[in-house]
């Protein structure tokens, strides 16, 4: 695993390379954003929900495979570490206005999945999707909150799905979802990003990727007005975000050394780490204009 923050001795939040994943090793605690269960049957009932337009799904049969593809992804995290809690930083659903019959039976299955897997405690972080579902992931043992502080070694840590304002002036670290974020690079390729935006000295705000496969993201942008967040809105600093990516090494290699050619520190930041059998570059842009430099290249 590679930390959030290297430069931030005290604070082990990591990223599990290969995964949208985050880590609080400390609390033995699996963070992750924007499952979206229930998707496939909303875009084939034609039901809409994005709110940055139509999503071009509307209408379209799609393979079931968010509910596997996510369980087979912590399948292999579960493996490897030691995990207790798991939170979903909002919207484990995809609709807002009803409970989908997918819905309903996915997120069941996925907690009683997590309590087979020994995972003692659920909480979802409500996001703006997350309607409805309250009664059945307390029936499956789990909590639905607003919001969660976690203080992480004198560093104030802030959860929140990012729909809605909460003051934050207390907290070193916010951490969002909501957003998606996405970048193109290497040729056109997709690739969902971890975002870090600085707010002012020694404070972040951490925009996580969509765990959902159906939803890469939305390009990350220094314009205010392209997100959805009153978070990212509210930010001087967004030119100054810094952009983390993965790639698996092994369908990667030329990538990676095509990187390392064009720039280096302190513009670009390469960790070469092995999470299981596979090893993963985890490249960190300094900014969204270096970032915007390279992913020209091809």
């Amino acid at each position: 695993m590679r930390k959030l923050f290297p430069d931030l001795e005290n604070l082990e939040i990591h990223v599990i390379p290969g995964t949208p994943f985050l880590y609080l090793a400390d609390r033995k605690t699996l963070l992750m954003a924007d499952l979206h269960l229930g998707f496939e049957e909303a875009a084939a009932r034609g039901l809409e929900y994005s709110l940055r337009g139509r999503s071009g799904y509307s209408g379209i049969f799609l393979p079931r495979i968010q509910f596997r593809r996510i369980v087979d992804t912590l399948s292999r995290v579960l493996e490897r570490i030691s995990v207790e809690r798991v939170v979903v930083n909002g919207d484990l659903k995809h609709a807002f206005d009803r409970l989908l019959r997918q819905e309903k039976m996915e997120v069941k299955s996925f907690l009683q999945y997590l309590r087979q897997r020994g995972i003692s405690e659920f909480l979802l972080v409500r996001g703006n999707h997350d309607n409805f579902v309250r009664d059945i992931i307390r029936q499956e043992g789990g909590s639905v909150v607003n919001a969660l502080s976690v203080p992480e070694d004198g560093i104030q840590v802030f959860i929140t799905h990012g729909h809605e304002y909460f003051p934050v002036e207390e907290y070193d670290i916010v951490v969002i979802g909501h957003e998606h974020p996405s970048i193109k690079c290497f040729g056109g390729r997709r690739f969902p990003v971890f975002q870090k935006t600085p707010l002012n000295k020694d404070k972040w705000l951490v925009i996580m990727p969509a765990a959902g496969p159906y939803h890469p993201g939305t390009l990350v942008s220094p314009n205010p007005n392209d997100y959805l967040s009153p978070y990212v809105k509210r930010t001087e600093h967004l030119h100054k975000s810094k952009i983390l990516l993965w790639i698996e090494i092994e369908q990667g290699e030329e990538l990676v050394e095509h990187v390392s050619s064009v720039l280096e520190s302190p513009l670009l930041r390469i960790d070469r780490v092995t999470f299981g059998e596979k090893e993963y570059a985890l490249i960190e842009f300094a900014d969204l204009e270096t970032a915007s430099i390279l992913c020209s290249y091809e």
